[in-house]
């Protein structure tokens, strides 16, 4: 499933990439960023066997999430 995801987003970014320029390739760039980030953090949070292992890596992840989430809501305009 999450290969789908990516091999998706990957497809739309490089079918449009000769129209990404600028700012709002700077913020594609960080948008993907953030997306990998809260990827990793939901990873590091299922494994997590401490209470402050669970905490911490569940707060990353809502953040980079939120993040993401604010970016993405930028691109559409």
């Amino acid at each position: 499933m999450v290969a789908v995801l990516v091999a998706t987003g990957a497809w739309n970014v490089i079918a449009e990439r000769d129209e990404i320029t600028g700012r709002y390739e700077v913020t594609l760039t960080v948008k993907i960023a953030a997306v990998a980030v809260s990827g990793l953090t939901a990873w590091l949070h299922a494994r997590a066997r401490t209470a402050t292992g669970l905490a911490v890596f569940g707060a990353l992840t809502a953040l980079s999430a939120l993040a993401a989430l604010f970016l993405g809501v930028m691109l559409a305009g």
